[in-house]
């Protein structure tokens, strides 16, 4: 992909932090107490304490415009998952650079979104996961919610919106990712409940949900060979449909 220039690469590197410490604000906990809550409910106390002793109306603006601050980012970082996707702007890889993955080859990524399950679902922050493309034509990302657990997606070269190469902001560093958007008909609301948990028929399930996963590949090689597979398999599929 595209080199980062210094400044660029030092300004993801801070929000690859920023996001990581807002993440765990909002999921650890201090001797029983929520961070989140500590973080949120210690300066509207420093603020009420203020009031009380008079102290300065720019003093006590400051500090509910901090309130305010503090109250969205942490919002707005949960709505978000942590995290920030940014296009890196590079081109499809031209022939010569790259083979796809040969059918049923697995191979180990971090992935970020929302998967799931029959019944459940949850939006994962590069977890462990394989990819892999079925001889059938169904692109598979399952991915390890916790040790024994899975959660998966599924897309395929019709239901694929884009490819797109760039970096996922998180953690230590930003990661090399691929931001893969398509049109889902899997997870909790497109199953009917029962007692044999069956999958319902097309015409009863709800219009199909446009998404985005994050495959975070540290390896360029394995990330060319999954880009090629993606795009490949959807110009294939848009060829044949074009010739029926």
């Amino acid at each position: 992909m595209d080199a980062l220039s210094p400044l660029r690469r030092s300004y993801f590197y801070l929000l690859s932090r920023l996001h990581a410490l807002q993440h765990a604000i909002s999921s650890k906990s201090l001797l029983g107490i929520r961070i989140r809550s500590l973080v949120l409910w210690i300066p509207i106390l420093i603020l009420l304490y203020g009031w009380l002793r008079n102290w300065s109306v720019t003093l006590l603006a400051g500090l509910l415009i901090a309130i305010i601050v503090i109250n969205y980012s942490l919002w707005r970082a949960k709505r978000k998952n942590f995290n920030r996707f940014v296009p890196s702007g590079a081109t499809f890889p031209h022939e010569g650079s790259g083979e796809p993955l040969p059918p049923n080859r697995k191979v180990g990524v971090l992935a970020t979104g929302l998967f799931s399950v029959t019944g459940r679902e949850s939006n994962l922050l590069l977890r462990p996961a394989e990819y892999w493309y079925v001889p059938l034509g169904e692109h598979v990302v399952m991915v390890e919610q916790a040790p024994g657990k899975y959660l998966y997606q599924f897309f395929n070269g019709q239901s694929l919106q884009e490819v797109r190469p760039g970096w996922l902001l998180y953690g230590s560093h930003p990661h090399e990712t691929l931001a893969v958007t398509f049109l889902a008909r899997w997870g909790p609301e497109y199953t009917r409940y029962g007692p044999e948990g069956d999958v319902a028929n097309d015409g009863d399930l709800p219009p199909a949900r446009r998404m985005t996963v994050y495959l975070s590949i540290p390896n360029d090689a394995i990330m060319r060979s999954v880009w090629l597979t993606i795009v490949n398999d959807a110009r294939r599929v848009r060829a044949d449909a074009g010739q029926m």
